[in-house]
């Protein structure tokens, strides 16, 4: 799609800018990670990609993860997980203590609405919002309707919780500097902002006596190009990440989060005991379709075009 020169020298600037910025925080990431714990898994992100479509290997997960690793979190060492072919596919670290005791705080005074049915199917009490800008069946992007229906409140705890997104758009700016470059290469239309700095918005579940546990499934409107990431909060035991491709259970303690691919890995959580909700920071694929159709953008490395020059 041509642009303007004006237009263009503003995509040029501002991909420099994005460039500066990575570059710093890869900096800054290497030094975070000289211990982190490094985990190789014999499938690749390639492999995961293309299979993105189809349903978990057997016709459905296996009953038992008797043989899958189970990997204990550590506040003090970030992990790494890598695919056989040396990339990076997911990664655990700590968050700053006191962005996460600002996040449980702004999750008690949420309004709780219950989620008794989706598409359906019962998926317990507990409830779910999504606080968004997304384009699902839309050539334009729009605010989700679960913020618009929870106005000032659902407003004010994406605002309260700037710090927490800040921190974690500069950990994946870090360790996966093309998603975050992909994720804020280009701009949203006006008053549809990326209300999570990196990602354009947040799912939130809010567990109460009905603590937040999914069955496997994937996220499969998430872009397969993407990571989201997921930050546990409450009080509770239990709750671990069943990762069903990686053969790995990872423990997600409250103060950790955990960046992963969740349009192609089929996961879901070990039973809670206690009060555990959770806030998944995402960007939907169809973000990416209205790049493409915007700024001629592709988000697929197997056919990448950019019409306005190369990377």
């Amino acid at each position: 799609m041509p642009h303007s020169r004006s237009r263009q020298a503003s995509i040029i600037k501002h991909r420099n800018k994005l460039n500066e910025t990575i570059k710093r925080l890869k900096s800054y990431a290497n030094e975070c990670n000289k211990n982190a714990q490094s985990i190789i898994v014999p499938v690749t992100l390639g492999e995961l990609r293309r299979t993105a479509a189809a349903r978990y290997p057997l016709d459905s997960p296996p009953n038992s993860t008797s043989t899958f690793q189970r990997v204990p979190f550590n506040p003090n060492r970030p992990l790494m997980i890598y695919g056989k072919d040396g990339g990076l596919i997911a990664y655990r670290t700590t968050l700053n203590k006191d962005t996460f005791t600002n996040l449980n705080e702004a999750i008690r005074v949420l309004p709780t609405r219950p989620n008794n049915k989706f598409r359906g199917i019962y998926r317990g009490q507990y409830s779910i919002r999504h606080y968004c800008t997304w384009s699902p069946y839309s050539k334009t992007p729009f605010i989700s309707e679960d913020l618009k229906k929870d106005g000032p409140a659902g407003l004010e705890f994406l605002k309260a919780n700037q710090c927490l997104w800040n921190e974690l758009s500069d950990i994946l700016g870090g360790i996966a500097p093309s998603v975050y470059k992909s994720f804020l290469r280009y701009p949203l239309p006006k008053d549809t902002p990326r209300f999570c700095t990196a990602w354009a918005g947040c799912v939130v579940n809010l567990g109460d006596q009905d603590p937040v546990q999914t069955r496997p499934h994937k996220d499969r409107k998430e872009s397969k190009y993407g990571l989201s990431c997921i930050v546990p909060v409450g009080d509770y035991t239990g709750g671990a990440l069943i990762c069903y491709e990686l053969g790995l259970i990872i423990d997600l303690e409250p103060g950790s989060c955990f960046f992963f691919p969740d349009a192609i890995i089929t996961h879901s959580n070990e039973d809670v005991v206690g009060e555990r909700s959770s806030i998944v920071a995402f960007t939907q694929e169809n973000l990416f379709h209205y790049w493409r159709r915007k700024y001629g953008y592709f988000n697929n490395k197997d056919e990448y075009v950019y019409r306005g020059g190369n990377d």
